[in-house]
């Protein structure tokens, strides 16, 4: 059981789990400094209204749970910002079976939060062969495997939200573009310009 007063390793991986699901912006500007204060109880509450829990602040089992389960389906279902629609191929309105790769949903939910909370709009998500083909996309490009996103963050710059997504996709690769920014899940590391 977490609660206020607590402080230490367990509450910085409670904090950084909710702003992976999209209320870090909640944390007030401490974010996740290990210690459960009053922004951390407001974040855990806001966090399971979200998730249908009984809402009391306190993170107990079923909030650990639920927040796992969440963060297990977020390439099924998204996160609190991110509609899992938004990554449907845009040439044929669907996506893979078993969704997109749940860490690239949850690496730009990090994203949005160290970028301010500025909303992360969706160029392209999963894009099925014909689509990839008529966009131009490389043969072998990981938006086939719902592992990749083209993004723009409106007021910053497509080099700047590249130099912050460098620092979040440790693994996998990261683009830059003139007017926006590619992020990619694949194993290995990957950097390259458009």
């Amino acid at each position: 059981m977490l609660a206020i007063g607590n402080r230490g390793h367990a509450v910085k991986t409670l904090q950084l789990d909710a702003i992976t699901l999209g209320f870090g912006e909640l944390l007030g500007k401490a974010g996740a400094d290990g210690i459960f204060g009053e922004d951390t109880e407001k974040t855990i509450e806001a966090l399971q209204k979200w998730l249908k829990i009984e809402v009391d602040g306190i993170a107990g089992p079923q909030t650990k749970s639920s927040i796992s389960k969440a963060k297990n389906n977020a390439g099924l279902k998204g996160t609190r910002n991110f509609n899992i629609h938004e990554f449907y191929c845009k040439g044929s309105n669907t996506i893979l079976s078993g969704g997109m790769d749940k860490n690239l949903i949850l690496n730009l939910e990090t994203l949005r939060y160290e970028l301010g909370n500025k909303p992360i709009s969706i160029n392209s998500g999963y894009r099925t062969k014909s689509h990839n083909k008529r966009v131009g996309g490389a043969s072998k490009s990981q938006h086939l495997y719902g592992k990749a996103a083209d993004i723009k963050v409106k007021g910053i710059s497509a080099s700047n939200v590249y130099n912050q997504a460098n620092k979040i996709f440790t693994t996998g690769g990261v683009g830059k573009y003139n007017t926006f920014t590619h992020v990619d899940t694949r194993s290995g590391r990957v950097r390259f310009t458009g």
